[in-house]
């Protein structure tokens, strides 16, 4: 009876916390560098990663004018999690593992590297032979 009890409150308190994580919603903290976006709670699933970037890259893009595309259409979108928030760097060992924008101006201004996902899109185009950017021809 005790361990039905044990592992039904554990089972809620995985399923509470799964449900959580699901029903979060990704929190925008910062942009930087023009391809380098800040976030909290982004979802650990690639296919949902992908599906928040496919339902908010218009608003991305009118809010914070991300991403910059080249001239050939294509363009690079690095999402990272803002974990504890913006750390001074003190050049010791401990500090090698972070990113820091030169866009601000205040001393606490570097990430730790915890890279979500990178993001790009490219225009492709096809050949004259039909060929397209992948290896396949069109059909």
């Amino acid at each position: 009876m005790n361990k039905r009890l044990i592992a039904g409150v554990v089972a809620a308190a995985v399923g509470g916390y799964l449900l959580w994580q699901f029903f979060t919603p990704v929190e925008i903290v910062a942009v930087h560098k023009g391809d380098i976006i800040l976030v909290r709670h982004f979802p650990y699933l690639k296919s949902r990663q992908i599906a928040w970037w496919e339902a908010n890259k218009s608003m991305i893009q009118e809010k914070y004018g991300v991403p910059h595309k080249y001239k050939d259409g294509g363009y690079d979108v690095f999402i990272m999690d803002f974990g504890n928030g913006y750390r001074i760097d003190r050049r010791t060992d401990e500090d090698s593992d972070l990113l820091c924008f030169d866009d601000m101006t205040v001393e606490a201004r570097c990430i730790e590297k915890n890279h979500f996902a990178g993001l790009g899109g490219a225009k492709i185009q096809a050949s004259s032979t039909g060929d397209t950017a992948n290896g396949k021809g069109s059909s």
